[in-house]
């Protein structure tokens, strides 16, 4: 008895020890968002005791030991890990930017991870940092190896390349696959605030699922979906901004450009009559009765008035977005629904853009193994477009004339000038435009037995644009060519039709086998047909465009229409192999066929193979407590490139009738029956480290490309009948570096500092041309037959050179000119020099030479998010260093004699005292070398830009629930707001056609 009784003591202690060394934690698990994360796993470290949270994200662990680590993780997130050393612990999850989750490939669903070449990643988060409807744009500077070129004008996509030019005349932008849907154009349709995810995949490991499509690079984006919580989630974002112009071109005001015109007249006169008495006659042309000076010119001069004709034409900008979902789910599907509304009223008069998008993400399990989905999403957009010429005319216009809203032109001295359409009527001109767009992946996926799965994914894009276009009868544009009002219509439909098929089956054998393979079959068709239709001669334009049978210049209307189809049909395996979750080895075949191609060469074969090294899995690195990750991977495949016209391989009639006659006539391509693939070989290693838990990250890769039988255009001899031939004639190589850094500078509860960097390098090389050619030049201008800056390409250099004469100086009195033959043209003191490279001293064009190209040597962008508390500060950078650019308007107001509007850099021009300069004189009239033909005039197009500046608050968990919110959040957010360049045109990467704008947002998100 006595035994027991010690016993029982005993373990009545033992008991209240354990309940001392023990506890139970309660807490929440929430997302970035301050979302509750319902089926959150928390688990004691090193045991098998866990719990899940429930839909509010709640969690209760027992039996927990002071000082044990928890671990919560959550599917798409980073894991976290916390001490047990307090009973109440709650966490925010981050998603994951490591762990890849789940995307649609080609109609097959499979893990990010298994994606073993060189991919980057941004989240939907990251891309709604900058305010812009655009998601082109927005992607800027968030992944290496991709270079955006914005757009100014409202709506418009810019440009996109992945890895920089793989093509002499073919390349472009890359695909983007939006649920499994692939699409190659119309991307400012694309809603950011649907976006969930964003994976670019850049190598040929990577891209080989998509074979012929994918040579440009590919964007993965994966919508938004509903949880199977059961909980509705109600989110409304909104954002209202005012823009105006960035940036602005200086020019001289009227009395600035009176004093160039007298100057250049008077230079001009000198060189025609040595010796006479430039003080007289200058003293002639400023007095009335001027034969350069029209009376209006000198009485604003005298007055000193200057007008500003580009403030008829211009505004200030407004942009407004509002975005409201809905999501949840249940046990056996999930939901999301979105509406958008963009509206855009750009800094020009008549310009503006607006879009209207509606979404819906169904998933529904239909049985236990058998699930269908769909992501449907309907856009319409309509814009509204300035006339072409209003705004160069408006900057362009004389600063010495009166603002005049009824003249036909405008005028420098007394000449009307018929090129100069008097911009304030120009606004008049209706040039307006719709698409409507449906897009819509639906799948069945079948599950029957564990590890396989069954899927066919059906997806149409279609597309109906309609273009609609008035030039009124009283406009300058009318008259000049007697239209008396005109009318266009164009009208252009697509339906582009995407079968997946695919098998996958995955297993894990002993533990350590980790094996999947994937094959499947599909076929895509794209079919289009556009009508253009112009009709002359209105009686009214009252109608405008909508009346065509009002127009009675019958014989001056024209007809167009074009049909188009083209098939492709494709074939693709893929197996991949892991072991011991540290070796990875994935090889890719795809066979491809395209009715593009001539019957001999309508297959091509495009394999691929990849492996990784988790290498911070190994033993050896265990002591490494800071190394998280550590993995090299590796990859070598080929994709190839179909992107050319349909029926490009045929010579091509078109039926035209002459004199009441009908005929056949040639569109002056020869046939090419032997027209193949471009094929693209590609090598990529790279390495992915993560350090103290992932807080630090870094991804590095190099790639290198071969590109042979290049598509490229052919002049062919007059001798057989046709000018052009589309043939597999060129080879290029390229190759790059491209590194990505992430670190969690400072993360704890109230204060976290996150930066982010990006830096990427692509050269590209010709390394064969046609025959025996070394260099193909792009040739044009005024006779057709000149040859022009870019274009042109030489064996060794760049795709995109720069090709030009080397500028030498300002010709100086008393210097000696005559040991250089400059041809027709004149060279005096105060003139542009040209450099005889080749020393025969002779200027022509074997004096050219390749001053640079138009790529960045670097680009990319930067980062930096600060939070406190409720408090939140994030900049988002871009730059590119290293580019050349030529602009055209900076050129042609440097060329001014006065008769045309002229940069205030002209104020710095040779004079006979002002020597020490390299502007050259001011002069009116030719024979002249100008600084377009010279290097001089070839800028650095090197930027750096602030793409986003946002102050935030969110308001605290307590106060916003009190108001029956989950999460509310306001924010400021200036964008574009400064750059820094040594460019002299409008925009280093815009170029000159339309200024940027700068745009201050006033912005809300607010979740139920």
């Amino acid at each position: 008895m006595r035994i027991a009784i010690r016993y029982l003591c005993f373990l009545v202690v033992m008991l209240y020890a354990g309940t001392l060394y023990s506890q139970t934690i309660t807490g929440k698990v929430k997302d970035e968002q301050n979302l509750p994360l319902p089926g959150a796993t928390i688990q004691v470290k090193g045991t098998q005791n866990s719990t899940v949270t429930d839909i509010d994200g709640s969690y209760k662990l027992l039996n927990v030991k002071s000082g044990s680590t928890l671990e919560f993780s959550f599917i798409g997130f980073d894991k976290q890990t916390a001490i047990a050393n307090k009973s109440e612990i709650n966490i925010s999850l981050t998603p994951s930017t490591q762990e890849l989750t789940e995307v649609v490939i080609v109609g097959a669903a499979m893990k990010k991870g298994n994606l073993t070449g060189a991919v980057s990643s941004v989240s939907g988060d990251k891309l709604r940092e900058v305010p812009t409807p655009n998601v082109v744009q927005a992607l800027q500077g968030r992944a290496s190896g991709v270079y955006v070129q914005q757009s100014a004008v409202p709506g418009q996509t810019g440009t996109i390349r992945i890895r920089g030019n793989n093509s002499l005349n073919f390349g472009g932008n890359p695909i983007f696959v939006i649920d499994g849907l692939v699409t190659d154009s119309n991307f400012e349709n694309i809603n950011p605030d649907d976006i969930a995810s964003m994976e670019v995949l850049k190598d040929a490991s990577a891209t080989a699922l998509y074979g012929s499509r994918a040579a440009n690079g590919v964007i993965v984006i994966t919508t938004k979906k509903g949880s199977r919580s059961g909980e509705a989630k109600i989110q409304y974002d909104t954002w209202t901004g005012v823009s105006e112009f960035a940036r602005t071109i200086p020019l001289m005001n009227g009395q600035q450009l009176f004093d160039l015109r007298v100057d250049a007249y008077a230079n001009r006169y000198m060189d025609e009559n040595p010796g006479a008495d430039r003080a007289a006659y200058i003293n002639q042309i400023k007095s009335d009765g001027s034969t350069v000076f029209a009376p209006y010119e000198l009485e604003s001069y005298r007055t000193g008035k200057s007008y500003n004709w580009l403030d008829q034409v211009t505004r200030s900008g407004f942009q407004t977005n509002h975005n409201l979902s809905f999501s949840g789910g249940g046990e056996k599907g999930t939901y999301f629904v979105s509406f958008n509304y963009v509206d855009q009223k750009g800094l020009l008069k008549n310009s503006d853009f607006k879009r209207y998008n509606g979404k819906i993400n169904l998933t529904q399990d239909l049985k236990s193994w058998l699930q269908f989905g769909t992501n449907t999403t309907f856009s319409r957009s309509e814009s509204n477009y300035q006339e072409g010429s209003a705004f160069g005319v408006a900057l362009g216009a004389n600063p010495l004339l009166p603002i005049d809203s009824k003249a036909t032109y405008l005028r420098y001295g007394e000449v009307f000038d018929q090129n100069l359409y008097n911009p304030i009527i120009s606004l008049d001109i209706i040039n307006s435009s719709s698409r409507n767009r449906l897009t819509s992946s639906n799948f069945l996926s079948a599950k029957p037995v564990k590890g396989l799965d069954i899927r066919t994914n059906l997806s149409v894009d279609v597309i109906d644009q309609a273009n609609f276009d008035y030039v009124p009868s009283y406009t300058g544009q009318s008259l000049r060519n007697s239209m008396n009002g005109e009318a266009h219509h164009y009208r252009y439909s697509q339906l582009n039709y995407q079968w997946d098929n695919t098998v996958s089956y995955s297993k894990v054998f002993a533990e350590k086998h980790d094996v999947s393979i994937m094959g499947g079959f599909s076929v895509m068709s794209n079919s289009g047909n556009s009508t253009d239709v112009r009709a002359r001669g209105f009686v009214s334009d009252d109608l405008t465009y909508m009346a065509l049978s009002g127009a009675y210049q019958k014989d001056n209307a024209q007809l167009g229409s074009n049909f188009t189809d083209y098939t492709n049909q494709s074939y693709f395996a893929r197996a991949n192999y892991t072991f011991d979750g540290k070796y990875n080895i994935t090889g890719t075949i795809r066979r491809d066929g395209s009715s593009k191609f001539g019957p001999n060469n309508k297959w091509g074969t495009f394999p691929s193979i990849a492996g990784s090294w988790d290498i911070g899995k190994e033993n050896f690195l265990s002591g490494f407590e800071k190394l998280s990750q550590l993995k090299f991977r590796v990859g070598y495949g080929m994709v190839g490139n179909q992107n050319v016209d349909a029926y490009r391989y045929f010579a091509l009639y078109n039926a035209q009738v002459s004199n009441n006659s009908g005929t056949y006539v040639s569109d002056n391509y020869i046939d090419n029956f032997d027209l193949r693939w471009e094929k693209q070989k590609q090598f990529n290693i790279g390495l992915d480290a993560g350090f103290f838990q992932n807080r630090l990250t870094a991804s590095a890769n190099y790639f290198h490309i071969n590109n042979d039988d290049l598509l490229m255009l052919r002049n062919m001899p007059v001798s057989s009948g046709y000018k052009y031939k589309l043939d597999n004639i060129g080879s290029t190589t390229n190759e790059g570096i491209e590194l990505e850094l992430s670190g969690d500078i400072i993360k704890n509860k109230d204060f976290k500092w996150n930066v982010s960097a990006n830096i990427s390098s692509a050269k590209n090389k010709v390394t064969k041309l046609y025959g025996d050619a070394t260099e193909i030049y792009n040739l044009g201008g005024y006779s057709n037959n000149e040859i022009q800056r870019t274009g042109n390409f030489f064996l060794g250099k760049s795709v995109n050179t720069v090709y030009v004469f080397q500028y030498d100086g300002i010709a100086q009195q008393g210097e000696d000119l005559s040991k250089v033959n400059y041809g027709s043209r004149t060279v005096q003191p105060g003139d542009i020099k040209i450099k005889d490279r080749n020393g025969d001293g002779v200027i022509n064009d074997q004096d050219r030479y390749v001053v640079g190209d138009l790529n960045p040597d670097y680009y990319g962008g930067f980062s930096t998010d600060l939070n406190y508390k409720g408090f939140g500060l994030n900049a988002v950078f871009a730059y590119s260093i290293g580019g050349k650019r030529p602009s055209g308007t900076y050129e042609s107001y440097m060329n001014s004699g006065g008769m045309s509007a002229a940069h205030t850099d002209l104020l710095d021009r040779w004079t006979p005292t002002n020597t020490n300069t390299d502007v050259p004189r001011a002069y009116y009239g030719g024979g002249r070398y100008t600084l377009g033909e010279t290097d001089k005039a070839i800028q650095d197009a090197s930027f750096l830009r602030l793409n986003a500046l946002t102050l935030s608050y969110t308001l605290q968990d307590k106060v916003a629930e009190s108001v029956f919110l989950k999460n509310c959040r306001f924010y400021v957010t200036g964008s574009n707001l400064f750059i820094i360049t040594k460019y002299k045109g409008y925009d280093p990467e815009g170029g000159d056609s339309y200024p940027l704008s700068r745009m201050v947002v006033l912005g809300l998100n607010v979740s139920l």
